[in-house]
């Protein structure tokens, strides 16, 4: 069997292991993602696996959760959406890194939070992903993505 392609819209990894990423699968169209994929949470204690989705709409207010985060202020992404809500608290944050905590909540009242300590450039390096998806949706999904 053949291993698709994964394209990753965010990705949290901690220095000292544990890690929080979404990636989608690759469409029917070659080089696009599609709206499914997998939800992945792993440290030391736990490591979970749900398939998601993530479509067009989601991506603005990803984007507005890296945007309060990089302000100091908590923030959740799809809190009352039908998929697991994602949530980051800024725990503290030193001259070159960031201790934040990463919930993931669904609705079947599964919830684990985990604790990362994170290189500064980690808020620039989940924009990065989510232009990437941007991109590559742009032309299947044009007017959401405005």
């Amino acid at each position: 069997m053949e291993d698709r392609e994964r394209f990753t819209l965010l990705r949290i990894t901690g220095k000292y292991g544990g890690s929080v990423a979404i990636e989608l699968d690759e469409s029917g169209l070659s080089g696009i993602p599609d709206t499914s994929g997998e939800l992945m949470v792993h440290n030391d204690f736990v490591a979970g696996l749900t398939r998601t989705y993530v479509e067009p709409y989601d991506l603005a207010p990803w984007e507005h959760v890296l945007d309060e985060v990089e302000a100091g202020r908590d923030s959740v992404w799809r809190e009352h959406a039908r998929v697991a809500a994602i949530g980051i608290q800024l725990v503290d944050r030193e001259h070159d890194q960031d201790q934040i905590t990463v919930t993931v909540a669904d609705q079947q009242a599964t919830r684990v939070a985990i604790g990362l300590e994170v290189n500064r450039g980690w808020i620039e390096e989940q924009r990065e992903m989510l232009h990437g998806i941007r991109e590559a949706w742009k032309h299947v999904h044009p007017t959401v993505l405005r």
